[in-house]
């Protein structure tokens, strides 16, 4: 999967942040042996902190501190006398804004998008396995977001506008850089360059949306991602532990759907015939999907490079199959 962007291009050696963890800063939280006496002097004595998180015995979040509101309430007459030497719990707010590790940026500004506006200033909280490991902003959010929307309209392919190469790319490689266990699958369709030889390349453009349409129905939104390497070539890079369903259901509807597309002798000879270069007949049977699919664990890959050579091995096997098939290559890496 080769970039199609100029080699100076300053995209190329971007990894966009993809998830929550990327987007995690170091914060110190504070337990509920604090008081409230010691968390109004740490707001009056920070002016540039927003919020703190409130965490347990075992370092899992159980609130949020907000600035605003404690400063407000510290000018509350007998505030101190009444809460001062209390737990800060008193003044926590129970419901924090708090994402997993692994959430997308996608779901994330979807939550964002519900929040009250006084509470956007106040940031988020990142867990991994349920633990505190850091803060975000909102700010940073917002323009990773937006970087991300911008890099994959860039490189958008113009057929099926699927974001291109530098996007899966950078996709594939974020989920390296996370450790995460993902699977990567190569869509090729054969038989394509004979029915494009019958049909036209409108009726060979047709068959391509389709295929982008299929791919992005069976894939999850919040989790995968589908791109369009060029051609009649796909990728699809699932994090849904059900990626294996989700290909089969992709090579069922294809082959429902490519029907609407062939003639009726066609559909009933199971194929079609071209001259080859030396003006022979050749039966080619029925446009149909391949896929090679490769399940990646942490620590199988270091490079996309790798990943592709070995997908491309898959889709061979893939390939030698009758019909719309996939193969995965469950090796680890040697």
């Amino acid at each position: 999967m080769q970039s199609q962007a100029p080699a100076n291009d300053p995209h190329l050696d971007a990894v966009l942040p993809l998830t929550a963890r990327s987007l995690a800063h170091d914060m110190a939280a504070v337990t509920a042996s604090a008081t409230c006496n010691q968390i109004v002097r740490a707001f009056h004595d920070d002016l540039r902190l927003h919020s703190l998180p409130v965490v347990d015995s075992g370092n899992r979040i159980i609130g949020v501190l907000r600035a605003l509101d404690i400063l407000r309430r510290g000018t509350e007459g007998f505030f101190h006398e009444l809460h001062g030497r209390h737990s800060c719990t008193r003044i926590m707010d129970p419901n924090p804004l708090v994402f997993e590790a692994s959430e997308t940026l996608l779901n994330m500004s979807k939550a964002v998008a519900q929040l009250d506006d006084r509470h956007l200033v106040d940031g988020f909280f990142v867990t991994e396995g349920g633990m505190y490991l850091g803060a975000g902003r909102m700010t940073e959010l917002i323009k990773a977001v937006t970087e991300q929307q911008l890099t994959t309209a860039r490189y958008a392919n113009p057929l099926t506008q699927l974001p291109g190469n530098v996007p899966i790319d950078q996709t594939i490689q974020q989920m390296l850089r996370t450790k995460a266990t993902f699977a990567v699958a190569y869509f090729d369709l054969d038989n394509f360059k004979a029915f494009n030889d019958v049909y036209g390349y409108r009726a060979g453009d047709e068959v391509i949306r389709l295929t982008g349409c299929i791919l992005q129905s069976i894939a999850d939104e919040s989790t995968d991602f589908i791109g369009h390497i060029g051609g009649d070539d796909f990728v699809a890079v699932f994090l849904s532990p059900d990626w294996e369903a989700r290909v089969q259901r992709s090579l069922t509807l294809f082959d429902q759907a490519v029907l609407q597309h062939l003639r009726s002798e066609h559909i009933e000879a199971g194929g079609l015939s071209t001259k080859n270069r030396q003006g022979v007949e050749v039966f080619h049977g029925l446009v149909c999907l391949s896929v090679g699919i490769v399940r990646i664990a942490p620590g199988d890959f270091a490079l996309t490079s790798e990943i592709s050579s070995r997908l491309a091995e898959a889709k061979k096997m893939a390939k030698q199959m009758s019909g719309s098939s996939f193969f995965v290559d469950r090796r680890a890496h040697e």
